[in-house]
């Protein structure tokens, strides 16, 4: 249940079977935008379709601010949507390594005091490291609305292109 992965997940093992929901998460920041993007994308294990989300926010302090928002923003989704079993992705290792040793993270505190309290909301929960080239969706997600020029969140009808 309190399952938080530090070594980096091979592509390979992401084609495994498994239960539950798979939410690949990113955010994008830009010091000089207006707006920082989040996105996150999901999979089930039953073949459900896919769902996603993406979300611009005032432009947070940093670049793992924006990380740390996408991955509660994802949680809360997850949690709203009655997923209780899901496997979190990320390709920030600071963020991987802030939810396993907190008390190391001071200026994070608020966020990760959310995110202790999120997370007993999971009857399982894991969070692992995998490489950009297999997190290219959330980060679409998170690029593409980063530059909106409007305060916009979409959740299962972000617009094609």
């Amino acid at each position: 249940m309190d399952l938080v992965t530090r070594s980096r997940v091979r592509d390979a093992s992401l084609e495994s079977n498994y239960s539950g929901y798979r939410c690949f998460v990113d955010g994008s920041w830009k010091g000089s935008d207006k707006f920082s993007g989040i996105g996150w994308y999901c999979t089930s294990s039953s073949g459900e379709p896919p769902t996603m989300g993406a979300a611009n926010l005032r432009r947070s302090q940093s670049p793992l601010h924006t990380e740390v928002e996408a991955l509660l923003w994802a949680m809360k989704c997850m949690i709203g949507a009655d997923n209780p079993e899901v496997a979190f992705y990320t390709d920030c290792s600071d963020l991987v390594k802030m939810v396993s040793s907190p008390t190391e993270w001071p200026a994070f505190s608020v966020y990760l005091e959310k995110f202790q309290s999120d997370k007993e909301e999971f009857s399982t929960f894991s969070l692992s490291l995998i490489s950009r080239s297999a997190n290219v969706k959330a980060d679409n997600l998170a690029q593409k609305i980063r530059t909106e020029p409007l305060h916009i969140t979409y959740v299962n009808n972000i617009p094609q292109e």
